[in-house]
């Protein structure tokens, strides 16, 4: 049995300019697959790149970490304030397994590295999703209390378009990175190491997640219908009153007439 190594992944972006690939490429022995990039820092160094601002690092020093952070930084796209960072050990042994979040492999291959990289990767998005959706659920919190203790919300129609703005945006945002988190293109190539992927992922409960993930989007939906229907309440409020005052202005020009 080797020494115990360390794994740390890291989601610093929303996603990573595709002109980084050709920058690690001029720096880096770089491989690429298909959205992944494998890069060798040195012998036993390894960091795994995934076109959704995440990165894998295997056995990297903090050193060569920090400075291909700051490598990569201008090809970063909507770059975080805060990294989201996750830190497992692991260790080389004859089996693979994962128990309190230390790894075990059977080899040092790349191919087993990158099979789990993927759902580290995953992982640390998805803690991106569901801190985003989190926020916006939180956010919008008193809407329902609004709704509940008057009947209408205290919102300008500028104000609810940009709340109907703000919950659509997080919403579109998941689905359209839905794909990221089935199982990787990868695995169809290299279906050997699927069984890899799949015992990280339930390791880290990510499909149960997901399901969560769903529900709390269909909060973030009854949100959207409740502020456009609001929306359109107060558009029609605001036609009645129109109609009213025309009626109105009409039956007195028509008394005035009558007196005239």
């Amino acid at each position: 049995m080797q020494a115990i190594k360390k794994l740390i992944a890291y989601q610093t972006c929303e996603k990573f300019s595709t002109k980084l690939y050709t920058a690690l490429q001029e720096r880096y022995k770089t491989t690429l697959q298909k959205d992944v990039a494998i890069v060798e820092i040195s012998d036993d160094e390894l960091i795994i790149l995934f076109e959704y601002g995440a990165l894998v690092c295997w056995n990297t020093s903090f050193d060569n970490i920090k400075f291909f952070k700051d490598f990569i930084k201008k090809y970063e796209i909507e770059r975080f304030e805060e990294s989201i960072v996750e830190t497992l050990d692991y260790e080389i042994s004859n089996e693979f397994s994962i128990k309190l979040d230390k790894l075990t492999l059977e080899d040092e291959q790349k191919i087993t590295k990158i099979a789990i990289s993927h759902a580290i990767a995953q992982n640390i998005k998805l803690e991106q999703f569901e801190t985003e959706v989190q926020k916006s659920i939180e956010e919008n919190s008193t809407i329902p209390k609004q709704l509940v203790k008057n009947g209408t919300m205290n919102l300008s129609k500028k104000q609810i378009s940009k709340k109907i703005g703000e919950l659509y945006l997080a919403k579109s945002k998941i689905n359209l990175h839905y794909n990221l988190l089935d199982t990787p293109e990868f695995f169809w190539e290299h279906s050997k190491y699927e069984p890899h992927y799949e015992k990280i992922s339930k390791y880290l409960d990510i499909r149960s997640r997901i399901e969560v993930l769903n529900k709390k989007l269909e909060v973030i939906q009854e949100l959207l219908n409740m502020l456009s229907n609001e929306q359109n309440h107060k558009y029609s409020s605001f036609l009645e009153w129109i109609i009213i005052i025309l009626i109105a202005f009409e039956i007195i020009m028509n008394i005035g007439e009558h007196f005239l």
